[in-house]
Order: structure tokens, then sequence, then C-alpha cells
């Protein structure tokens, strides 16, 4: 049954000039199999006929805005957070699709976990020592995040679903950064616990002009994966302390030198090396850590073979 004034999920779509796409993306939403939902959406400004085609469907869990000038991806998902009436809130950017049962599961998921306050989707072939679904606390997550080489926040929006009321807690979304995704999704870690599934539960899409692409250009993406960390590493919310923390610390020192030089002298851009050294204000002494290994060996405690685990798949 649908509660219109509290619904179980808030489903944003994000658009921009989203025209080639947005059609399947709000007709695989209002497909769903479960219908305890709303659904946003929210135009920033496109100067295609992205915005005629969502006019196009009246449906009453749907409500929808123009915005007047174009806000950029992050404060667009903000203005959508803001207005998310829904315990719980996932994003379907004008580009993507929802599969059918995709709500039916989160809700089973939800039910079964009542102390979680996100459900993201992982790739379970690189998670060796734990049987999904699976709850991590924010001692866990940041672990994982900071002492080991697991991803647990790789996979973006398209498999994660936050907790409206602890989204707006710690802020929701920061425009500073192109890789959002990745920023909301470390903080958030620090803070709450997180249901992990398989992900697929959505259809991302790829292509080149696509907002994701384009963090990748002028070493964005590793400037912004640095800033994040380190304010994260130096917060008074950061989770680990003592020998854990002074360890995370350690591995992202070597890991920043490490990236820098793989994508610069290792390509012969040794301009490029020392101008990324002087921005992120890394010691020229932290060069010699190249010859260091961090420690990234942090399994909560398990193995593939006495892996974590709880019996959701017994019973």
């Amino acid at each position: 049954m649908v509660n219109k004034d509290k619904p179980l999920f808030t489903i944003v779509t994000v658009t921009h000039n989203s025209s080639r796409w947005v059609k399947y993306t709000i007709e695989s939403v209002l497909a769903s199999s479960f219908e305890d939902f709303e659904y946003l959406i929210s135009d920033d400004c496109s100067d295609d006929n992205t915005w005629d085609i969502i006019q196009q469907y009246n449906d009453d869990r749907i409500r929808s805005w123009r915005n007047s000038h174009n806000l950029g991806e992050y404060p667009n998902r903000q203005k959508m957070l803001n207005e998310a009436n829904g315990k719980y809130i996932l994003y379907i950017d004008g580009d993507d699709f929802l599969y059918k049962d995709a709500l039916f599961e989160y809700a089973k998921y939800a039910k079964a976990f009542p102390e979680t306050h996100a459900i993201w989707g992982v790739y379970p072939v690189f998670f060796d020592f734990v049987a999904f679904p699976y709850q991590f606390n924010p001692f866990q997550l940041t672990s994982l995040n900071f002492l080991s080489t697991y991803p647990v926040t790789v996979v973006g929006f398209t498999d994660s679903v936050f907790g409206v009321k602890e989204l707006k807690e710690i802020g929701g979304f920061d425009s500073r950064f192109a890789i959002g995704d990745t920023y909301i999704k470390r903080k958030f870690s620090c803070f709450f616990n997180v249901l992990l599934v398989p992900a697929g539960r959505a259809f991302w899409r790829k292509y080149p002009q696509q907002a994701s692409n384009r963090a990748r250009k002028f070493y964005r993406s590793l400037i912004e994966t640095h800033i994040i960390d380190r304010e994260l590493l130096f917060s008074e919310y950061f989770p680990l302390k003592g020998n854990e923390l002074h360890q995370a610390k350690l591995n992202f020192r070597i890991r920043s030198v490490k990236l820098i030089i793989l994508n610069t002298i290792r390509k012969g851009r040794f301009f490029d090396f020392f101008k990324l050294i002087k921005k992120l204000k890394i010691p020229y002494l932290d060069i010699l850590l190249i010859f260091k290994k961090g420690d990234y060996s942090y399994k909560a405690g398990a193995n593939s073979a006495e892996p974590l685990l709880n019996d959701y798949n017994f019973k």
C-alpha cells in the first residue's frame, strides 16, 4: 500500500539534456513491482526537449521541477534531498533505469535489517570474506575504506540507497566535488550502519559525455580523492583511533605518492608530477614512500573459509 505522506522510498531522477534516454528511466520507475514510493524529477535547465518528455507523464507519484538555471549535478541532488518525504532515497539518473523488482528487494532487505541506515551494492567477486547481505558498522566500513583494498564506495548512485534522515544529518551533498558520490559514501561510512548487498538493481549507462567521465580529466578524480580522504582522516568524527588511525594515515600518504607517480612520471609527464605535488601540498620527503608498502590486510577478522555471515540466507 502506498503512503503518499511518508512513502518507504523516494526515487530521484536528475536530468540534463537526457532526452535520448529519459523515457526509459521514467517508465522503469513507474513499472516497479513495489509501489510504496514517490518519484521526484528535477531537470537542470536542459536545452533539448528533456523537459517536454518529462511533462508527458501524468502520474500522481511524480513531482517534477525544471530549474530556471543550471545548478550542477550535486546541488540538484541536494535540492531533491530537501524535497524527499521517504524513509530511504535512491537516485536513478536520466540516462539510467531501474530494474523492475529492485524496490521490492530493497524493501525486503530493509525489513530484515531494521538497524541499517543505507543499502549499497558492491561487486561480490572482490569480497572473499563476507556472505551477503551483511551489515557493517562505521568502524568496519571505514577500516575497509582505508585499511583494505576492498571497493566499498566504488559503485555509484544507481546501486545505492540512503536513509533520508541520516543523509540530511551529515549535511547532504557537497558541490565541491565532481566525484561527490565517493565523498558522500565515505563520509556516510563514518557515521552509520550500511548493509552491503550484491550490486545489479539498476542499469548504469556508460557513454563519453556523461558526468563521471568528465571527472577523470586533468587528474580531477585523483586530486579530489586525495582531498576527500585527507579531510576525513583529519576530521573529529573519523571512527578510527590509535594504531588504526596511524596506519590509515600512512596508507593514505603511500597511496597518494604512488598514484601521482603512476599517473605522471610513469607516463613521462614530469612537469605534471611536480605540479600535483605542489597542488596537494605533499612534502617532498613523502616521495620516498614509493619504496614502502601500505598495510591493506583488514578483513574484519574473517576469511574465505570462515566468512562474515548472518542468518538471512538460512531461514
